[in-house]
């Protein structure tokens, strides 16, 4: 089903987008718990301490063996890979929810409130860069249509990233993002700055700090993609939004 303008009148005479935010974020983890390894779990609606709530969030229970995940789905290609490095100011995100568990992957579902205003708008974007600096990955949709406002490009203006921003067309004002940030080693270009970086490093490498970038730009008419959600720093499984969007409309009757 094509995405709807749901705060067009003739929407909003059928059902609130409280309403639909919440059951299409419950449908998600529904979904994701089809296909979820053992030991990992999907929750929808939760709250995080500072974080406030989080509309759906990926949780690893236990240690379990996931090689055999490797061959079951393979994310596609980034769309980008930037350097980054996180603001000091970044608030930290304590990943761990007891003795065996821990947060590996959140999709947040943009509300209007989030964007509303400056306030909320800042809190917002604070709460992504403290998902995504702990190594959690993060699917962020918006389909907002009253404001504007791309949390994805200011995401990255956050980061001082130099490439990787969308355009900002009132054509294409929504939009779908993943961020999955990870360690790479790449061959040295210029001499190591002291011996110990050296023995901590494969011979000839420099650790870099990179940010994968997975983005759809879409409008109203749009059908929803299929991206990944890694749940380590290999293992993605699919988040296939569109059929959980369906399901939702179908369940609350909006045709």
């Amino acid at each position: 089903m094509p995405i709807l303008d749901h705060f067009s009148d003739k929407i909003k005479r059928i059902s609130h987008f409280h309403s639909f935010h919440n059951a299409w974020a419950t449908q998600i983890a529904f979904e994701l718990n089809k296909i979820l390894p053992k030991g990992f779990i999907a929750e929808p609606n939760v709250h995080l301490g500072n974080l406030g709530e989080i509309d759906v969030r990926a949780d690893e229970l236990l240690s379990e063996d996931t090689t055999s995940l490797l061959t079951q789905y393979h994310a596609p290609a980034p769309r980008g890979t930037i350097q980054v490095s996180f603001p000091d100011e970044t608030e930290i995100f304590i990943v761990n929810i007891s003795q065996a568990r821990a947060t590996v992957g959140v999709i947040e579902i943009v509300s209007p409130s989030n964007k509303d205003r400056q306030r909320h708008r800042n809190l917002f974007v604070s709460k992504c860069l403290s998902i995504i600096s702990q190594g959690i990955s993060l699917l962020i949709v918006d389909i907002v249509t009253i404001y504007p406002f791309n949390f994805h490009n200011e995401l990255l203006r956050k980061l001082e990233a130099t490439e990787g921003q969308m355009e900002e067309d009132w054509e294409t004002p929504l939009y779908c993002s993943v961020y999955h940030y990870i360690s790479e080693f790449v061959p040295n270009r210029k001499p190591l700055a002291s011996v110990s970086e050296a023995n901590s490093l494969p011979f000839g490498t420099t650790e870099l700090s990179v940010l994968q970038l997975w983005t759809h730009a879409l409008k109203v008419g749009d059908i929803l993609p299929e991206l990944p959600l890694f749940i380590s720093s290999e293992i993605a499984v699919p988040v296939k939004l569109e059929e959980a969007y369906m399901k939702t409309r179908e369940g609350l009757r909006i045709f």
